[in-house]
């Protein structure tokens, strides 16, 4: 497409951003009003008049005053407005080229159609517009046959598909139109932030794709009037191929252009995305052949059968020929996630299928549960509480060695698990997963994910296999109940789910004054709850933290994080005194841990993130013994020697302790105990005491709390001396974060 050059004084927009809703905090979004504003921005930059923009907005308190300030005229983004706006509002523009953007919560709701939420949403309501509305509304007479010669729509919202229990709850969403398309030529260029049952992702307070989008427009628009959005598009698809090769997103956004230079077109950018390389077509070709005999003897017939069942499942239209081809029915099935081996399901409910066929569809898109048993999965998942989801992750990491997966949000635990793909006529891993995850749990749920690991293994006509894993998962539980590890199910690696990250800044000037900030952390929810930029003594911050932590509620087994340059891992946090409401330490009432944030280079992060993937499976008499007498050279050949070692134990003196803990940070080491005052021979007994008998490594911090707890009356007990570094870096400072999915 060559660049549209006109007049950006005769461009109007409508401009939508919905961050605070109706219901709890969970709902609410920071950062949808940053987005809108951003667009808002660029399209002034280009020289769209400010009177020929329309905002509509729900904004968090916190944003409201930059709202006002870059657009004092805007409006509520309500359900009434924004019908008023878009029903009748868009009647009175006059121009070449209209834009819509929206950016707030989006869902995937019943009958597959994509909800975008209004602000009257609550936990129990979901209220929202249709999005495909859109696209009829823009070429309805609701904009006038000369009142734009084209429309550009961008949605940065999610489509993901809700849990089933509150799936239920979401209204039909509710279309802005019904009345016949009079313009069905006018051009649109519609551009998604994710794809069906997907989300969207934010980073740094601002939506992903919007940012990428922005970034894109700026640099095609920088040479003149002229605007070709099939470069920008490519470099959106660029740039997050760059992200998804990183590993830090599995977001797909996704195009769809109608009449755009006389020709109606989609580009879906995602994982099945044409145009598609030489192997992929040859297994398209072959998917196509293999549609065609499974069609049988009346094709016509059974393609309107199994496109009718599709359509339960699919989000996009079918085909319009009636009934469909084969081909139609693979390029339809290529559009939507989990879409041919959905489509070979249904086709092959009763005829065999050749491992060819099935490799086909795995290459194509790189999965293999069909629709029903993907969303299935999913909801059972967020039956689950967050521990039971990170038992299932656990069995993951211990079976398969997978370190990033997320067990916060159901779906991409799916998303990572289905990435497992299957070798041929072997049972999937991820079956092994939930069987071993049911066997030990044996809840209700348990029992819901074993009666759908059974139903996947009778379509792959594996259930044989399945029924032999499941005796080993039997004999496994036994084993884990007998060594008494069941109830430590559902604890990570540092103990708590919720966890305070505290960040001492370098001591400055006499006294050793250091300025700090403090966090709240739950997954990926992270909360700021101090921030003293003046320097304060160590009594001064033990009592701002005293009031900080009593302020929230309270549970023992939140972990307790000291982030400190390597110059301070010796301060004895863990023996703080509180004096309100009755005298007790800091590390009897939490575990508590250290963390160092130096020499964790980028060149070394792999390595650091290699042991760490250790500490999940590994027992106690994995780690490494570091003599006293060992130099800092020493030290580093020895943890180099050992780099599938999780941690070390270290006897060294205090005078000796800064280049141990240097060797150690600087060879990836996540983790280390140290005792604070005894001389070598008496620390390693001590040490040795700390440890008793082999147990889960990942107790540990817990483990070293309770010998803390028992040395409260015995001043000299060793628990009050031992110290341990303890770091997750999969658990950054939240200033590293990538944060939630709207």
């Amino acid at each position: 497409m060559t660049a549209v050059e006109h007049d950006w004084r005769r461009t109007h927009a409508v401009i939508v951003a919905v961050e605070r809703y109706n219901g709890s905090d969970d709902l609410n979004l920071d950062g949808p009003v940053h987005d809108a504003l951003g667009m808002r921005t660029w399209l002034t930059g280009r020289g769209v008049p400010p009177e020929n923009i329309q905002l509509l907005a729900s904004p968090m308190e916190r944003n409201r005053a930059a709202l006002e300030a870059a657009h004092p005229g805007y409006r509520p983004a309500e359900r009434a407005d924004v019908r008023k706006v878009f029903r009748d509002g868009l009647r009175e523009i006059d121009g070449d080229w209209l834009w819509i953007y929206w950016a707030g919560h989006g869902v995937q709701a019943p009958g597959g159609r994509w909800s975008l939420l209004y602000p009257e949403t609550s936990d129990t309501d979901l209220q929202g517009l249709d999005a495909d509305s859109l696209m009829d509304l823009v070429r309805t007479d609701h904009v006038h046959w000369d009142g734009a010669d084209r429309v550009t729509v961008v949605i940065d919202a999610c489509r993901r598909a809700l849990p089933l229990d509150i799936h239920e709850l979401a209204d039909t969403p509710q279309p802005l139109t019904n009345v016949t398309q009079t313009r069905s030529d006018r051009p649109v260029f519609w551009m998604r932030a994710c794809q069906a049952g997907a989300v969207a992702m934010e980073q740094d307070g601002a939506g992903r794709f919007t940012s990428v989008l922005l970034r894109q427009l700026e640099a095609a628009g920088a040479d003149g009037a002229g605007l070709d959005l099939d470069q920008v598009w490519k470099g959106v698809q660029d740039e997050f191929a760059q992200v998804r090769e990183g590993g830090s997103s599995r977001q797909y956004p996704t195009m769809h252009v109608i009449n755009w230079e006389q020709e109606e077109r989609t580009i879906r950018l995602g994982p099945s995305a044409p145009p598609l390389d030489p192997e992929k077509r040859r297994f398209r070709e072959t998917l196509v052949l293999e549609a065609s005999g499974l069609l049988g003897a009346d094709p016509a017939g059974s393609a309107a059968r199994v496109a009718a069942r599709l359509s339960e499942h699919f989000t996009t239209a079918p085909p319009a020929t009636r009934p469909p081809s084969a081909e139609e029915l693979v390029d339809w099935a290529l559009e939507n996630p989990h879409g041919t081996i959905t489509l070979l399901a249904e086709l092959s409910a009763h005829a065999p299928v050749r491992t060819e066929i099935r490799k086909a569809c795995h290459v194509l898109q790189g999965q293999w549960l069909t629709r029903a048993e993907y969303v299935e999965l999913v909801a059972l998942l967020g039956r689950l509480d967050e521990r039971g989801r990170y038992d299932v992750a656990e069995e993951a990491r211990v079976l398969f060695g997978l370190v990033d997966l997320s067990f916060h949000d159901p779906a991409l635990l799916t998303d990572a698990l289905e990435e497992l793909l299957p070798k041929p006529d072997q049972l999937p891993q991820l079956l092994r997963v939930v069987e071993r995850f049911a066997a030990v749990d044996e809840g209700a749920v348990a029992a819901d994910l074993r009666a759908w690991s059974l139903r996947c293994a009778e379509r792959l006509g594996l259930e044989g296999q399945l029924k032999e894993r499941r005796g080993e998962a039997k004999e496994y539980a036994e084993s884990v109940k007998a060594a008494g590890l069941a109830q430590e199910r559902g604890a990570p690696p540092g103990g708590g789910w919720v966890s305070i990250q505290i960040r001492l800044h370098p001591s400055s000037g006499p006294g050793q004054r250091r300025a700090y900030e403090v966090w709240t952390r739950r997954g990926e929810d992270v909360s700021s709850l101090a921030k003293v930029d003046t320097p304060a003594s160590l009594e001064e911050i033990r009592n701002g933290l005293e009031a900080v932590l009593s302020a929230q509620p309270y549970s023992p087994d939140t972990l307790v994080e000291f982030f400190v340059p390597s110059t301070d891992l010796d301060l004895a946090v863990h023996r703080w005194q509180f004096a309100q409401p009755v005298e007790r330490h800091l590390g009897t009432d939490y575990p508590v841990v250290m963390r160092c944030t130096e020499f964790r280079e980028p060149q070394r992060h792999d390595l650091w993130k290699r042991r760490w993937k250790q500490v999940g499976a590994a027992g106690t008499k994995s780690l490494r013994w570091l003599p006293g007498h060992l130099d800092c050279g020493e030290v580093y050949r020895v943890v180099q020697q050992s780099v599938d070692t999780p941690g070390a134990m270290t006897t060294t003196s205090r005078r000796a302790r800064q280049d141990v803990f240097n060797a150690c940070l600087f060879g990836g080491v996540p983790v280390l105990i140290w005792h604070g005052e005894a001389e070598p021979s008496i620390a390693e007994d001590e040490v040795r005491k700390l440890l008793g008998e082999e147990r889960p490594l990942r107790s540990l911090p817990q483990r070293l709390r309770e010998l803390r707890s028992d040395s409260d009356p015995y001043k000299s007990h060793h628990g009050r001396h031992m110290a341990l570094l303890w770091d997750d870096p999969h658990r950054p400072l939240p200033d590293q974060l990538d944060l939630s999915a709207p």
